[in-house]
């Protein structure tokens, strides 16, 4: 019985051995696609810096993702950036403030109404995470100390945000106030085209995180002809056939498109007509839904 204990404590030394060097921090940037079933999640990482956009629709399924990938001893989120209010991108944000300290919480200004929206702004007021605006041209910094750790995120989409929409991610604002800035918001038409859209760059590589952006958003930035040749595509709207056009896919040219989707979802995301424009394009196409979490830069 002594000898079973004996390697039984030998198991668990080495199982958290194992463990911790798994998870040591590298100053070689990893971006993680969670597998949140039908929402966005994706973490990125680079040495003690940690980047969270989007929280997926469940707390559950995005502690799970950063339990896994973030050191256990570390508490602290360096960056938060919301892409737009929807339910299968904010909701899981709320467990993560309740678990993590947040030190930078960032957003654009289309919103709407939700349980999950007045949820998260209980959240943000009380654990006291200041939420700022971003908008195109903005050039977002972090870094957990070192500037070898810092990572930079240019933001290329909305245009002209309206900074005072962001009020309603208080829990203070008055009712009359959060309903005129709602009802605002809702006239600016397609919420998904107020996705926050972000380029990063970093070891050589360029990723386009589309959010939710559909192909409105895109013929904008064609338009702008600032749009680079990337690597990297997270494509925009789970894979919705109002998203990645053609157009826009030959502009970018997308070695690889990953897509954030659930199982079987009732959306039936991805269509078939974005798979044949990724595939027109040679982009090799990965997704949350057969694959799992996906990581790049292990």
């Amino acid at each position: 019985m002594k000898r079973n204990w004996g390697y039984y404590g030998v198991g668990l030394v080495l199982g958290f051995l194992v463990l911790l060097i798994s998870q040591l921090p590298t100053e070689k940037m990893r971006l993680v696609m969670c597998d949140v079933g039908q929402g966005d999640g994706i973490l990125i990482l680079k040495g003690k810096t940690q980047v969270l956009i989007d929280g997926g629709p469940s707390g559950e399924k995005i502690l799970s993702c950063l339990a896994e990938k973030v050191p256990f001893y570390d508490r602290t989120i360096e960056l938060i950036v919301l892409t737009n209010t929807d339910f299968d991108h904010m909701n899981g944000l709320s467990s993560v403030l309740e678990r993590y300290e947040v030190i930078q919480f960032v957003t654009a200004d289309g919103v709407h109404e939700s349980a999950a929206l007045s949820r998260f702004a209980d959240q943000l007021t009380k654990h006291e995470v200041k939420v700022e605006a971003v908008g195109r041209g903005d050039e977002i910094q972090v870094s957990a100390g070192r500037e070898s750790e810092a990572l930079r995120l240019e933001v290329l989409w909305p245009t002209e945000v309206n900074k005072e929409y962001l009020a309603v991610f208080s829990n203070q604002i008055e009712k009359s106030k959060r309903e005129q800035i709602l009802g605002a918001s809702a006239k600016q038409g397609d919420l998904n085209e107020r996705s926050v859209v972000l380029l990063l760059e970093e070891d050589g590589y360029k990723t386009l995180l589309m959010g939710d952006a559909g192909d409105q958003t895109e013929k904008e930035l064609l338009k702008l002809g600032e749009l680079p040749d990337i690597d990297y595509l997270k494509v925009g709207h789970h894979g919705s056939k109002y998203a990645s056009s053609l157009e826009f896919l030959q502009v970018v040219k997308p070695e690889v498109a990953i897509i954030s989707v659930g199982e079987g979802n009732r959306y039936g995301h991805p269509t078939e007509e974005t798979l044949a424009r990724l595939r027109e394009v040679g982009a090799v196409v990965q997704r949350t839904d057969k694959e799992g979490t996906i990581e790049i830069g292990q």
